[in-house]
């Protein structure tokens, strides 16, 4: 599903990789790294090869090899919110290079970031430490994320 060529035309046709960054975004990820009490949080892109961070609080990276993605999870899932509070009693992410080793990463929560039924990214948190989050905090990430897709779609038209 990464690869899947109507995906890619989707995510490829709002102009948004490797794109400046925007304090929009940047509002969006430190305020979901407040909601949820963690020390990452990513909008985060999806193309065939990586994870793109437009947005990051937390690392220093700005991507990601899609061999580590956490977010592959959304290819597999017809969820649009999937959270891990111990990572690694999580089958799908118990044998994850980075929950069994550096960083070792111990709670993932992300929202699916769709247009038109195309899944672009996520919007995702992540913890070295288990933790339990609230129905109100997955809503606010919810919210968030529907905040991302409206600032996707707001971009300029390349037509």
């Amino acid at each position: 599903m990464r690869n899947d060529p109507a995906r890619l035309a989707e995510l490829r046709k709002h102009l948004i990789l490797d794109s400046s960054s925007e304090r929009a975004y940047d509002d969006i990820t430190r305020l979901l790294a407040s909601s949820l009490e963690v020390p990452i949080a990513i909008v985060n892109l999806l193309d065939e090869k990586r994870d793109w961070f437009k947005s990051c609080v937390g690392l220093p990276n700005q991507e990601s090899p899609a061999e580590t993605s956490f977010c592959e999870a959304f290819f597999n899932s017809s969820d649009d919110v999937i959270v891990a509070e111990d990572t690694a009693s999580d089958p799908r992410f118990a044998s994850h290079p980075f929950v069994v080793g550096e960083p070792f990463i111990r709670f993932y929560a992300a929202a699916r970031l769709a247009i038109d039924g195309h899944t672009v990214g996520t919007l995702c948190a992540y913890d070295v430490q288990p933790r339990k989050v609230s129905a109100a905090q997955i809503a606010q990430m919810q919210t968030l994320a529907a905040a991302v897709i409206e600032l996707i779609g707001q971009r300029p038209d390349p037509a």
